[in-house]
């Protein structure tokens, strides 16, 4: 099995393009599993972008109009939790939140299951694979074999993948727990935002939404530089994309014109970035960002064999999606 989707590495033509091939086969596969399955359909068509954009921003007008925020921006100092209170934005995303894990999980039982009866169904989910397939995913050790071990003989943009895919991980990692310190802060310690700009914090957010817009830049030069090697992309790596770069772009805006005091700028801005993360978070199970999850079940399911296989070179990074 390809440890990047899963398929036989025999299905590809030696002089197909490997990307292109397996982001179809990736899209195809998270179709397939997703539930419900409408929304993975409606992440894959840009005619239906409108309305997934539309749902958030709905949901945020109707809560900046209950608070009278929606004819009036606050006055004085610019808070964007005068603008939009914590309580609210908490309630919003983990409901949306909830609804997204649920689905997500389903999708996840299905695709095991799938593996099961493909590969014989003599697999059980092991407790002591959890912990080598997370030190799989934090090393990514996997990516070293798309060179190592290349598809064909044709050869690929995927040189700087590595390096680039580790930086946006490990960027957006940095953001995730940006996003719960500050939860904690508030609610633990009662430490109100905004948090001065040499706050440990402030600069673990700030350091990693700078290492992910590099890695974005990186992504789409090579995939404009390296067009003919790197193949067509699909609909769904440009979103996921435009999605990253959107949202940590709209982020910067709003600290930047929060700090150049422009409320006539800052919140709208808000605004906008909150709709982006609601889309690149709640939607995950239906985007290419959905390969997280179905990559981890792929792997686990693969250390999920025979004790004495599992320790074998290379078992860990099996994956799929």
């Amino acid at each position: 099995l390809c440890h990047e989707c899963g398929v036989c590495t025999a299905y590809c033509p030696r002089d197909a393009k490997p990307a292109s091939v397996m982001a179809a086969l990736r899209d195809y596969s998270i179709t397939h599993y997703a539930v419900p399955g409408f929304m993975a359909r409606a992440m894959s068509d840009a005619k239906y972008l409108p309305l997934l954009l539309a749902l958030p921003a709905l949901i945020f007008l109707v809560a900046l109009a209950s608070l009278g925020n929606l004819a009036a921006l606050p006055e004085g100092e610019i808070v964007y939790t005068k603008f939009m209170p914590t309580l609210y934005v908490e309630l919003i995303f983990n409901a949306a939140a909830a609804l997204s894990v649920a689905g997500g999980a389903a999708g996840g039982v299905r695709y095991w299951r799938a593996m099961r009866r493909q590969m014989g169904g003599n697999r059980t989910f092991h407790w002591s694979a959890l912990l080598p397939t997370l030190r799989a995913i934090l090393r990514h050790k996997g990516f070293g074999e798309c060179e190592e071990r290349p598809v064909g003989t044709r050869k690929t943009y995927r040189g700087h993948l590595y390096r680039s895919h580790l930086a946006a991980f490990y960027g957006f990692v940095g953001l995730g727990v940006t996003t719960v310190s500050v939860a904690i802060g508030i609610y633990v310690f009662g430490y109100l935002t905004p948090w001065p700009l040499w706050h440990p914090v402030k600069i673990l957010g700030n350091v990693s939404g700078l290492a992910l817009l590099a890695a974005i830049a990186v992504l789409i030069y090579r995939r404009i530089a390296d067009a003919e090697r790197a193949g067509k992309s699909t609909y769904s790596d440009r979103l996921f994309l435009g999605l990253l770069l959107l949202t940590t772009l709209t982020g910067y805006l709003s600290e930047l014109f929060r700090l150049a005091e422009l409320p006539a700028a800052a919140y709208p801005v808000y605004f906008i970035h909150l709709v982006f993360v609601f889309v690149l978070i709640v939607y995950l199970p239906y985007s290419k960002f959905a390969h997280v999850m179905y990559r981890t079940v792929a792997m686990l399911h693969a250390m999920g064999a025979a004790p004495a296989s599992r320790d074998a070179p290379g078992r860990s990074d099996v994956a799929t999606a």
